[in-house]
């Protein structure tokens, strides 16, 4: 149902793609805690094979660290609010607590669908740190007058790393989801 309502990213995604660029981008990279936002944007295109899909999850502190969200990069399959998907949790199936500067990607589990995308590889995961993601957001803060949410920017952080594999004049989307207003605290 969620990703219902989120759909609209992806549709508007698509026709904005189309007027921009006579067709689909290339790259389409969003944040992940449950999976509505990241899937509000991919479900238009997992069906479109050649537009390559990537969720970025919150590393936290490091994922060595205990002190992240990245359910998908090192969580387990196991039952959560009735839904079996990945989760973050102990070796007796106790839940785990999460942690991100990104409180809204502070979650021990995702979606079934996202998890179902896991598994047939559809999406490929990535993380960004706290650390990174202050960074991203402080950068697109200071070149475009935009203040992301933190959430978002696990996303734009992940353009350090993606940028340099892709070929010249690839077209990437990142969702940039959410109004970074709220977190100024957290950027003091």
């Amino acid at each position: 149902m969620v990703r219902e309502f989120q759909s609209v990213i992806g549709k508007e995604t698509r026709r904005q793609a189309n007027q921009l660029w006579g067709g689909k981008p290339d790259v389409l990279v969003a944040c992940v805690g449950s999976g509505s936002n990241a899937l509000g944007l991919f479900h238009e295109f997992v069906g479109d094979e050649e537009v390559r899909l990537v969720g970025v999850e919150a590393a936290g502190l490091g994922l060595d660290s205990g002190k992240h969200s990245a359910t998908l990069s090192v969580g387990d399959v196991g039952v959560y609010h009735g839904s079996m998907s990945y989760l973050l949790q102990d070796d007796q199936g106790q839940i785990l607590r999460p942690h991100s500067i990104g409180v809204g990607l502070e979650y021990p589990g995702v979606g079934p669908e996202i998890s179902f995308l896991k598994e047939t590889g559809r999406v490929e995961f990535y993380t960004a740190t706290d650390k990174e993601a202050i960074h991203a957001c402080m950068l697109l803060s200071r070149l475009e007058g935009i203040i992301p949410a933190l959430e978002a920017s696990h996303a734009l952080a992940f353009l350090d790393k993606l940028v340099p594999t892709l070929h010249d004049g690839a077209k990437v989307v990142v969702n940039c989801s959410g109004r970074g207003d709220k977190d100024i605290d957290a950027l003091i």
